[in-house]
C-alpha cells in the first residue's frame, strides 16, 4: 500500500479524536448553562453534588479561596477532559498534514497514537457506555492500519 493509504488512515483517526473531544466540550459548555449531557438523570443528585466539596481541597488553606462544589469540578474534568482528547487529535493532524515522512521518522509516534487510543477504548469500555467505546475503537483502528500501512 501507498503512503497516501497510511496517512488517509492516520488523518481519519486524528479527526475522530478532534471531533470527540470538541463535541465533548461543547456539550459541557452547553452543560454550564442548562444541565443536560452530563448531568445525572434523578435531579436529587445534581442538587446533593452541587452542596459538597471534594475532599482533595482540604489539603489547601481555605480551599484555595473559593466555594467550589463536586458538579463545578465534574464540569471542568469533562471541558479538560474534551480539550485534551481535541488536542491530541489536533497534534496528530498537523503532524500528518504538515509533512506525514515526521511520522515514520519519529518512532514513536505511530505506537503512542495506537497506546493512547487504546487507552481510550479501554477507559470507555471499562467505566463508560457504547458510544466512547465506538469513539476510541474507530480511532484505534485508523492508527492500527496506518501503523501497519505504513510499516
Amino acid at each position: 500500500m501507498s503512503a497516501g493509504a497510511a496517512q488517509a488512515w492516520f488523518v481519519a483517526g486524528s479527526v475522530v479524536f478532534m471531533l470527540a473531544g470538541g463535541g465533548h466540550v461543547l456539550a459541557t459548555l452547553f452543560d454550564t448553562f442548562r444541565p443536560t449531557y452530563f448531568a445525572p438523570i434523578d435531579s436529587s443528585a445534581k442538587t446533593a453534588v452541587e452542596g459538597t466539596g471534594i475532599r482533595f481541597w482540604r489539603m489547601f488553606p481555605d480551599g484555595g479561596g473559593t466555594t467550589r462544589s463536586m458538579w463545578r469540578a465534574w464540569l471542568g474534568f469533562n471541558i479538560s477532559h474534551g480539550l485534551g482528547a481535541f488536542t491530541f487529535g489536533l497534534l496528530c493532524l498537523l503532524i500528518a498534514a504538515h509533512d506525514f515522512k515526521l511520522i515514520d521518522q519519529i518512532d514513536a509516534i505511530r505506537p503512542l497514537t495506537v497506546a493512547i487510543s487504546t487507552a481510550y477504548l479501554t477507559i470507555s469500555l471499562r467505566f463508560w457506555f457504547y458510544v466512547p467505546a465506538l469513539i476510541a475503537g474507530t480511532a484505534t483502528t485508523c492508527f492500527t492500519v496506518a501503523t501497519v500501512l505504513s510499516a
